[in-house]
């Protein structure tokens, strides 16, 4: 019989270098992005560590594929935002 290994809060906490309150901060809010989604175990959480590998692996291929696609998208001019200069005004900065 194989017995299945858990990580508990505080040894998520480690892994991923936050802290116990910004874990469960992220699981009020349910924010799955930022922490894998546990499981309850009586009263307390639990995350099967095959699970948060997997999890972990996922995030790190997702990066890898959004450091990629951002190099392509890095060469082309960016788009400027917010409220012209002057100089950049359709008359040429005068009044």
């Amino acid at each position: 019989m194989v017995q299945k290994r858990f990580y508990t809060i505080q040894e998520l906490s480690i892994i991923f270098g936050k802290t116990v309150a910004s874990i469960h901060g992220h699981l009020a809010r349910k924010q799955f992005d930022a922490v894998p989604p546990p499981i309850k175990l009586g009263r307390r959480l639990a995350w099967p560590v095959d699970e948060v590998d997997a999890w972990i692996a996922d995030k790190s291929t997702r990066a890898n594929e959004k450091a990629t696609g951002q190099c392509n998208s890095a060469k082309q001019p960016a788009k400027r935002r917010g409220r012209p200069r002057k100089s950049e005004r359709k008359n040429g900065g005068e009044r």
